[in-house]
C-alpha cells in the first residue's frame, strides 16, 4: 500500500481530461495536478525546450512525493518522456502509448485520423505507435496549432466550434472511422469536435479512458493502491493565473469548490 499522491503534468489545463478520468477510475487516491499555463502552448516550442520546461514540472511532482508520474500532455510525452524516465526513478506513464492502442482497438475500416500539436505531428509519435499494433491502419495526421489556445482562451462556442471546424478542413474526404484527439486540451472541447465532424460513424477519441486504465494496471502490478481507508485529496497549481485556471477548471471537473494555486517552477 502506498498512499502517496499520483503526480500529473500538462502545457496548461488540457491535462485536467486526464486528471478527471484517473480520479473516476482511481477514486481512492490522490492527485496533484501542475499545468505550466505561463510557458504554454508548447507545440510550436523546439524539443528542447519542451524537455526543460517538462523537467521543471517533474521536479515539483517530486518534491511532493508522487509516487508515479503522468505527463498528461501529447507534446510533452512526445518530445520528453523518453528523457525524462531516464532521469527519474518513478514510474513515468505518457498518453500517446495509451492512445495509439485505443485507436487500433477502435477502428473497424483501419483508417484512423489523428489531430495535435505540430510537435506531436511531426514527431509521428501516433502513427509510429498505432502501426506498431497494427501495421495495416492507415494514419492521417493532422496539425492543428490553433486549438490549445483557443482552450485557454475560454472562448464561446460559437467562436470554438468555427475554429475547430476550420483546423479539421483539410480531413474532409477522408474515410477515417476513427478520430484520436491527440492532444489533452481538445477533450476539453469534445462538444465543438462532435459537431463539427457530424458523422455518427466516426468516433471521436479520447486517449484519457485508456491512460487511466493503464495506470491502474501499473499500480495493480507494483502494489502502489492506498489503502482502502484513505481520505483521497486532489490538489492543483499552475504556473500562471490561478483565477484564470480555476474559471474552466471547475467547469469541466465539476467542482465548484476547486481551487488552484500558483507555482513558479523556475524557483523549484
Amino acid at each position: 500500500m502506498d498512499n502517496r499522491p499520483i503526480g500529473l503534468l500538462d502545457s496548461g489545463l488540457g491535462g485536467l481530461s486526464v486528471v478527471k478520468k484517473v480520479i473516476k477510475k482511481l477514486p481512492n487516491e490522490s492527485t496533484i495536478f501542475i499545468g505550466d499555463n505561463a510557458h504554454m502552448p508548447y507545440g510550436n516550442r523546439t524539443k528542447e525546450d519542451i524537455i526543460n520546461l517538462t523537467r521543471k514540472s517533474v521536479k515539483f511532482l517530486l518534491n511532493n512525493d508522487v509516487k508515479l508520474v503522468i505527463i498528461a500532455c501529447n507534446t510533452a510525452t512526445a518530445a520528453a518522456m523518453d528523457t525524462i524516465e531516464k532521469e527519474i526513478d518513478p514510474q513515468v506513464i505518457g498518453v500517446i502509448q495509451s492512445g495509439a492502442l485505443a485507436a487500433a482497438r477502435t477502428t473497424k475500416n483501419k483508417k484512423v485520423a489523428v489531430v495535435a500539436t505540430s510537435v506531436t505531428i511531426a514527431s509521428h509519435a501516433y502513427e509510429k505507435e498505432i502501426h506498431f499494433r497494427d501495421p495495416e491502419i492507415k494514419v492521417t495526421e493532422l496539425a492543428a496549432p490553433k486549438l490549445a489556445p483557443l482552450v485557454e482562451a475560454q472562448e464561446d462556442h460559437a467562436t470554438n466550434l468555427r475554429v475547430v471546424k476550420e483546423s479539421l478542413a483539410p480531413l474532409q474526404g477522408k474515410d477515417f472511422d476513427t478520430l484520436v484527439l491527440g492532444c489533452t486540451h481538445y477533450p476539453l472541447i469534445k462538444r465543438e469536435f462532435t459537431e463539427a465532424v457530424d458523422d455518427p460513424k466516426v468516433t471521436i477519441l479520447d486517449p484519457a479512458d485508456q491512460v487511466a486504465q493503464y495506470t491502474f494496471n501499473v499500480m495493480r502490478r507494483d502494489g502502489l493502491f492506498s489503502e482502502e481507508r484513505h481520505k483521497a485529496v486532489h490538489k492543483y497549481y499552475t504556473t500562471g493565473n490561478p483565477d484564470n485556471f480555476d474559471k474552466l477548471a471547475r467547469t469541466f471537473m465539476d467542482d465548484d469548490t476547486l481551487t488552484s494555486e500558483h507555482v513558479d517552477t523556475e524557483n523549484e
